[in-house]
């Protein structure tokens, strides 16, 4: 593969990056990294997890600074103390952990923290300026609904719009289609493309390979914080020669699907239906699922599957139906779905972390109360820790530090350790919803 080595800041060119470095601890998150991001272009920025790429992300935000180097932005130097630097300088990033605040209308996130926004807040020119750039870009981003009642689709759209409307002149856009289904998928392309065609440069980060032939112009690849390639053109890029790049194994492109034992049914649904004011429910559904069979549930995003996965798990009341584990029933209790062996992979990570929380009190949220942890009521730092390395080095989560706020994780380190947790014990019946969000090749297949 060929590639285009970074050459120096140029007035025209929107984003250079030199000689960036970041050590978090023990761990080089970054290391020397050169980067360039050219006017009218999309600028794929790829790698397998914990590679460096949200950290670099971050740091041309400004919500972290690097330990060295030094970045100009549109030619003028550049080294943001914050996030709120970076956005008024024109930088709008849109993280894996979308940032909307959830009790708040889309109409007031626009407002809220908007460099020069007025000091009084004024409702009906919000929701104008929503549904004119929702109209502008064709989506379908509701100005007066509460995040918390959107699906996440919707919430990424609705984060991108308001970039866009708070004058971003560069784009950061960390897996955004991580959570879409191939239609919203291609409306995402089709958005890129059209602020790309408007001259807003967009720096994309993505582990769906085959998605950026069609939607990026170069591409770089970062490993263990390291770039092994730079700048090079998607359209001669061979998609095996990058996941070798980024992983080092171009087998784990192909999909070997095991020869399966069916075994006695485990988990049984009958009639289920679930009403929701927040969000589509679902109606009259029966299926059951035996040991060592996958159910595959597919459709468009927020089309009732956040319903499901909380009423198999009891975490809603059923409007009718039923849902058993090995014939116990579980309906609406999410303590009896618990005690029968039910895992939950939460499609959004901010539900399913506790992420001001350590790694390791993450890892043992399962076993809070447990005499394996605990003596006289009191918890065990020691075992607590040794037990989350154990599971962090069996699930590949970097670092493998107990210690480290899961906040700090990359957002495919966070869905790893949401796995470790979950999958620890072997459990009787497991509710993945978009498990393999934010993974890399090898982790998605692992």
């Amino acid at each position: 593969m060929s590639s285009e080595p970074g050459a120096g800041p140029a007035t025209d060119t929107p984003l250079s990056v030199r000689g960036a470095s970041r050590r978090f601890g023990s761990v080089q998150a970054l290391a020397n990294v050169d980067f360039t991001l050219e006017a009218g272009e999309i600028h794929a920025l790829v790698g397998e997890n914990g590679a460096g790429k949200s950290t670099l992300a971050k740091i041309v935000a400004g919500s972290i600074r690097s330990d060295a180097g030094s970045m100009s932005l549109f030619g003028q130097p550049y080294q943001p103390l914050s996030r709120r630097e970076g956005a008024a300088a024109g930088v709008a990033h849109v993280r894996q952990q979308l940032s909307l605040v959830r009790g708040l209308t889309v109409a007031q996130n626009l407002q809220l923290g908007r460099p020069g926004a007025p000091a009084v807040f004024n409702a009906a020119a919000a929701r104008a300026e929503v549904e004119r750039w929702s109209d502008e870009f064709a989506l379908s981003v509701p100005a007066e609904r509460l995040v918390d009642d959107m699906p996440l689709a919707v919430r990424q759209q609705a984060e991108i719009l308001i970039a866009v409307a708070w004058g971003a002149r560069l784009l950061i856009l960390d897996e955004p289609s991580s959570a879409l289904g191939p239609l919203e998928t291609n409306a995402l392309i089709a958005l890129c493309h059209r602020l790309r065609g408007e001259g807003t440069p967009i720096l994309y980060i993505s582990h769906r390979l085959p998605e950026l032939a069609e939607l990026a112009d170069r591409l770089t690849v970062l490993r263990a914080g390291r770039v092994v390639v730079e700048g090079a053109d998607v359209r001669g890029a061979d998609l095996r020669e990058v996941a070798t790049l980024m992983i080092g194994d171009v087998s784990l492109l192909e999909v070997n699907r095991p020869e399966i034992e069916r075994g006695s049914t485990r988990l049984s649904v009958s009639d289920l239906s679930v009403s929701s004011a927040q969000e589509i429910g679902c109606h009259g559904l029966d299926f059951e699922v035996a040991g060592g069979e996958i159910l595959g549930v597919v459709g468009i995003a927020g089309n009732g599957q956040e319903s499901l996965a909380k009423a198999l798990t009891g975490q809603v009341k059923l409007s009718s139906g039923h849902v058993l584990v090995d014939g116990v029933d579980i309906s609406g209790s999410a303590r009896e779905a618990i005690a029968a062996g039910v895992a939950h992979l939460h499609e959004d990570r901010s539900t399913g972390l506790a992420a001001a929380f350590s790694v390791a009190d993450n890892a043992t949220a399962r076993h809070v109360g447990s005499r394996r942890f605990t003596r006289f009521g009191v918890r065990l730092p020691e075992k607590i820790a040794r037990h989350a390395r154990e599971l962090a080095e069996r699930f590949q989560v970097r670092p493998p530090e107990p210690t480290a706020k899961a906040s700090s994780l990359s957002g495919g380190n966070q869905q790893k350790l949401m796995a470790a947790r979950e999958l620890e014990k072997n459990p009787t019946v497991l509710v993945a919803h978009g498990p393999t969000k934010g993974l890399d090749p090898e982790a998605a297949k692992a």
